[in-house]
C-alpha cells in the first residue's frame, strides 16, 4: 500500500464522523466527506473552501465506513468490490470487514486480502483490500487508478483531467452556476 497515491492511503485510513478540528463551535461539525484534491477529511462547513475540488460523500453503514460506487468509479477502478444496496445506491466498503464465521453449508469464497469469507464471486470486501492486495504490485495499482480515469493502462504519465476539465466535483452538490436566470425568458405574446 506504500506505493499508492496520498489520496488513495488516506482515504481508506482517516477516521470519519469525528468532529472538524476547524469548526469545533459549529453543529453538524462531523467529518463525512473527502476531498481527493487535498487528501483530507472535510466537515459541511469546510465544502465552501474546495468549490473546483474533486469530493466525495462517506457514510456510515453497519458501523462501517462506505462510499458511493458512483463517486469511486471516476477515481478507481471498483470491479471486484463486493457492493451493498444503501438507500438505492451501491456502496463500497472503506475498510476490510470484521470476519464472521464461515457458513456450514455454503460454498466459501474468500476475500483475496483478508479471506473474510463473500457471499458472492467478488475478490475484495473492502477498498482497502483491494487496495492492499493490488499494493503488492504497483503495476496493477497504477493500472486500477488510471482505468478508472479512462487512460489507457498501458501508457505511463498520463494523468486523469483535473476537477476543472472534468465537470462538476463528485459529491454532485456543488454548482458552478448560480441558479438565478439573469434574464427571464418571456412568453411569446398571442
Amino acid at each position: 500500500m506504500l506505493d499508492a497515491p496520498q489520496w488513495l492511503r488516506g482515504l481508506v485510513s482517516e477516521e470519519f464522523f469525528d468532529a472538524c478540528a476547524a469548526h469545533p463551535g459549529e453543529r453538524k461539525n462531523e467529518k463525512n466527506h473527502y476531498c481527493i484534491d487535498c487528501a483530507a477529511a472535510l466537515c459541511r462547513h469546510c465544502l465552501p473552501h474546495h468549490p473546483a475540488h474533486d469530493v466525495i460523500q462517506i457514510w456510515k453503514h453497519a458501523n462501517s465506513f462506505v462510499v458511493r460506487v458512483d463517486d469511486l468509479i471516476k477515481l478507481f477502478d471498483c470491479a471486484g468490490i463486493q457492493t451493498h444496496t444503501l438507500s438505492d445506491h451501491e456502496v463500497v466498503f472503506l475498510r476490510e470487514r470484521i470476519a464472521r464465521k464461515r457458513p456450514a453449508n455454503a460454498e466459501i469464497n474468500p476475500c483475496a486480502a483478508c479471506k473474510r469469507p463473500l457471499p458472492s464471486a467478488d475478490d475484495y470486501c473492502s477498498l482497502f483490500c483491494k487496495v492492499k492486495h493490488l499494493g503488492e504490485s504497483e503495476q496493477d495499482l497504477q493500472r486500477a487508478i488510471r482505468a478508472a480515469a479512462g487512460e489507457d493502462a498501458d501508457v505511463p504519465g498520463k494523468r486523469r483531467a483535473s476537477s476543472s476539465e472534468a465537470g462538476p466535483s463528485c459529491g454532485g452538490s456543488f454548482r458552478n452556476r448560480s441558479r438565478k436566470q439573469l434574464e427571464p425568458a418571456r412568453a411569446p405574446f398571442c
